[in-house]
């Protein structure tokens, strides 16, 4: 923590191991957090709350942040994002800029329309990675956006989206690397994320709609477009080989993304070796994708996208 904040949470004797909960916290959501803390500690001695009691933490902020920012996004304002890039320490936040009507676009890609309104984050996803796009689409009613929020998932990026499309585009490079195609809720089964249930059906194609809107982005920035295959998703994402990328996995995002590129009736070819040193001049890899890159090329590992349709 700033010196200044760690002398208040000295002083109040809080546990070095809540501490710990707490600047974690802080790193990835902004101040926002010291303020829930607060409200919570209050009341009762800081110096007994633990680190499990921190985890209602992230609810609270979620909930201050869409009730804060959603009427905005509606109005057409960007506003900060909710995760904060880590290089900042909790300083400052990436933003959240809603893209307009997206109709005419999402007709070309999906039957069933979502009532969302579409985002762009710009390092705005979670782990605090520079440089990062993100593409989502919030519920229009506040309501739903907040059961959306608080849902089991990973949460990636905006809250309010069942999922997203994330990725890393070098501005002065112009060279985007789009990396995943990810739910942010689990898909209810049972009693898990129940109430979002009918939630879930009306945006069942929020994987197809952020990768369209995440392509019509960038393709309106005039940037070379790349696409990580399924085959090397578990490369550069899988940390825990507990739960390693399933083979399922990787065919649904192939899937989706031939999908998208067939509606808009655009080509995926093979990396050439221009386009691989494009690549590995750039920002946009991270370490393990760079490594495998480096040691066996590009071509099984991502798609270039070419043509396709332009504007919405």
């Amino acid at each position: 923590f700033p010196e200044h904040i760690d002398s208040v949470l000295t002083a109040y004797r809080v546990a070095a191991e809540t501490k710990s909960a707490l600047y974690d916290l802080y790193l990835s959501l902004g101040s926002e957090v010291l303020e829930v803390f607060a409200d919570l500690s209050d009341g009762v001695t800081a110096a007994s709350m633990r680190p499990e009691d921190t985890l209602v933490i992230r609810e609270q902020v979620v909930e201050r942040y869409l009730r804060r920012n959603h009427p905005r996004w509606l109005e057409g304002k960007p506003t900060p994002s909710l995760w904060h890039p880590r290089e900042a320490e909790g300083r400052a936040s990436g933003a959240a800029v809603p893209l307009g009507d997206f109709r005419g676009l999402a007709r070309r890609v999906v039957e069933s329309l979502p009532d969302g309104v579409p985002l762009l984050g710009r390092n705005a996803h979670f782990g605090g990675r520079s440089e990062t796009i993100s593409f989502d689409v919030v519920a229009t009613s506040l309501d739903d956006a907040l059961a959306i929020g608080q849902a089991q998932g990973q949460q990636h990026t905006l809250p309010g989206s069942i999922g997203e499309t994330s990725g890393t585009f070098d501005s002065a490079a112009n060279v985007a690397l789009l990396w995943e195609v990810q739910p942010n809720v689990y898909k209810p089964a049972g009693e898990r994320n129940r109430n979002i249930a009918a939630l879930h059906r009306r945006h069942r194609n929020w994987h197809r709609l952020t990768l369209a809107l995440a392509i019509d982005w960038l393709r309106g920035q005039r940037a070379r477009i790349y696409i990580l295959r399924g085959e090397a998703l578990a490369i550069t994402h899988e940390v825990n080989p507990a739960k390693p990328v399933s083979a399922s996995i990787a065919a649904l995002h192939d899937r989706t993304v031939e999908a998208v590129a067939l509606s808009a009736g655009a080509q995926l070819s093979t990396p050439d070796l221009a386009d691989e040193r494009d690549l590995l001049e750039s920002l946009v890899m991270n370490h393990a994708l760079r490594k495998h890159v480096l040691h066996h090329g590009a071509a099984e590992a991502l798609w270039k996208w070419s043509g396709g349709e332009e504007g919405r």
